[in-house]
């Protein structure tokens, strides 16, 4: 048996299209890329001359319409061509140029495609200090020419006065179709300051007004001056990070080489948004939309640093997650916890402003520190059945905290048990029924119990015989009028007097629901499989009239059957309301049913029955 090995058939513009218009988010990034690359190729050089490191001339001031970007950098040979420009992958030399150093971040091959998205061709004239020139002309379609220089480029064409003044390269682009705007002085003087603000190397812009300097800003962070430090970074908190910040705290961590700021929200974050921060390389603009920077509970954090250390993407839009970005991650959300201990201790009605707006986060960040709970817990409200109040408040009062795992659970025991002089915590908000869980490993004494509706049979009392028999028809009329809404309805006494009925939906009636719904969709099989776990109980929810309630008793004696049907409907929908049960279509027909019967009534007989 014969093998053949052959290889695979690339098809070099679809490559092309490939890296240039999917490995990156959009067509503005050309400029970073272009600026990337000479800030590279100057580091490499090591030496400087009077050159800037990178000259940009957009299309609407360059003679011949194109766009020129000089760089004073290291520059390159013919084998130096091929190897970055003209093999897509090999990186085979990018030691013996130098380009693999720690101090460098861009990929100068990969990164010149991403100029296929705005122009069909690029043209590289380059040349090192000991080298020829050479030019390289790359084309979408994924071919290209390559030509040595011996006599250089013809007189008065810029480029050739560029090199003739030291080693570098020239990049220059003609506009795709459609991408004219972003090659003319507008645009390329927003994104050479966007992506270079902060750069150390000297980037200039020609415009037809003159030469705008691009670079070698000072971040807000790095200003020296305390006060002036303090107003640049709200500057840049409100105009880059969105609206006026809580606070702007300053962050270093040395293991990446990361110095910046981070702003803390003047407004509500959602627990479910994902912070967005402003990253720099060496003074490079990575991306303004990096995630994962600070761990999951920070969400109400943006930050905006440089790093010197931490590693990008392929595509120099996000940041490559290795064991130095989970530390620095990790040191980040230590300093911010180190802020929010620091302000919990000396300024407690600031904590208190912060808690009104982030409280969430806080919570969040809470669950995973034992330290930050026993800080938090005498500051953080909880909403019980007797009002707002801490965790340790509560605790003073109780000897057992009790609270309900979920809104529908809290509606549905919270009014009975506060009658009783009972306590429970609405556990249904986010992160809540876990902190009230989590007491017990901060405060040994405590005791926490999760309170069902089911337990409210504990507080209820039954009703005697006697009495159940002197309302036995009245309570079939009700059962009859409540049999569409699928409701037990049972006669009980309990307090709070003003509270006619409480409909209760216990977790085991809930279960029966969903069981008993799985086996009527399934076929015999899972049928039969799911009626085994089936205990014959009922699953309906139930209705428990408050026979120490005036209202319930004049209606039990209602000689108006139907008057006293409406009435029983009109109780069970004040019930579903107020246990904030969603309402199905037969519960919506059925309280706008005794909504409108009843007016009827007291509109046609003023004294009527219930008087």
């Amino acid at each position: 048996m014969r093998e053949d090995q052959s290889t695979f058939q690339v098809d070099l513009r679809g490559i092309v299209d490939l890296l240039s218009h999917h490995l990156y988010s959009g067509p503005r990034v050309y400029v970073r890329e272009l600026m990337q690359n000479a800030v590279d190729a100057v580091t490499v050089r090591g030496a400087a001359d009077d050159r800037p490191a990178l000259l940009l001339v957009p299309t609407d001031v360059a003679p011949d319409g194109r766009l020129h970007a000089m760089d004073s950098g290291v520059g390159l040979d013919a084998d130096d061509v091929r190897t970055f420009l003209a093999t897509i992958g090999r990186s085979s030399k990018r030691d013996e140029l130098g380009l693999a150093r720690s101090d460098l971040l861009g990929q100068f091959g990969i990164g010149l495609l991403s100029c296929f998205m705005v122009s069909e061709d690029i043209e590289v004239v380059s040349r090192r200090a000991d080298g020829p020139w050479v030019r390289w002309v790359g084309h979408a379609d994924g071919t290209y020419e390559l030509t040595t220089l011996p006599d250089g480029l013809d007189a008065g064409d810029e480029r050739a006065d560029w090199l003739a003044d030291g080693p570098g390269t020239c990049v220059t682009l003609a506009p795709r179709r459609g991408t004219e705007h972003l090659l003319d002085s507008v645009s390329v003087v927003d994104l050479a300051r966007h992506f270079g603000s902060y750069l150390p190397h000297r980037v200039v812009v020609r415009t037809a007004a003159g030469e705008v300097e691009a670079s070698l800003q000072t971040p807000p962070w790095r200003i020296e001056d305390p006060e002036r430090r303090r107003a640049a970074g709200v500057d840049l908190a409100t105009a880059e990070l969105g609206g006026t910040p809580f606070h702007v705290l300053p962050i270093r961590v040395p293991q990446a080489g990361l110095d910046g700021v981070a702003v803390i929200g003047g407004h509500r974050a959602a627990s479910a948004s994902q912070g967005r921060h402003r990253v720099h390389l060496k003074g490079m603009l990575l991306s303004d939309q990096v995630a994962d920077l600070v761990p999951e509970w920070a969400f109400f954090v943006r930050c905006a640093v440089d790093s010197q250390l931490l590693r990008p993407t392929a595509n120099r839009e996000a940041l490559f997650d290795d064991d130095l970005l989970e530390h620095t991650r990790a040191e980040i959300g230590a300093q911010v916890r180190a802020w929010l201990v620091r302000m919990a201790s000396t300024q407690p009605e600031r904590m208190q402003r912060f808690l009104a707006i982030h409280q969430v986060a806080v919570k969040a960040m809470a669950l995973q520190d034992d330290d930050m709970l026993r800080i938090l817990l005498p500051l953080l409200p909880f909403e019980t059945n007797q009002g707002r109040c801490t965790l340790p408040e509560l605790m003073r009062t109780t000897d057992v905290v009790r609270v309900a795992a979920t809104v529908d659970d809290f509606r549905q025991v919270g009014s009975v048990l506060a009658a009783q002089g009972v306590a429970v915590v609405n556990g249904g908000y986010t992160f809540d029924l876990d902190l009230v869980r989590r007491l017990v490993d901060v405060e040994p004494t405590a005791v926490v119990e999760v309170v069902q509706p089911g337990d409210i049979d504990g507080h209820v009392r039954l009703v005697p015989d006697e009495r159940l028999r002197e309302v036995a028809t009245a309570l079939a009329d009700v059962r009859d009028a409540l049999d569409g809404a699928q409701v037990d309805v049972e006669l009980r006494t309990f307090a709070p007097v003003s509270l006619p009925a409480l409909l209760l939906d216990e977790s085991e009636r809930r279960d029966r629901r969903e069981v008993r719904a799985a086996a009527a969709e399934a076929d015999d099989v899972w049928s039969a499989l799911l009626g085994a776990f089936d205990d014959g109980g009922s699953d309906r929810p139930r209705l428990l009239l408050n026979d120490a309630n005036p209202t319930v008793r004049r209606i039990l004696v209602l000689q108006d059957v139907a008057l006293r049907q409406v009435a029983a409907e009109s109780l069970y929908g004040r019930a579903l309301l107020a246990a904030g049960r969603r309402l199905r279509p037969v519960d919506t027909a059925l309280i706008d049913r005794s909504f409108n019967t009843l007016l009827d009534r007291a509109v046609d007989e003023p004294g009527g029955t219930l008087a």
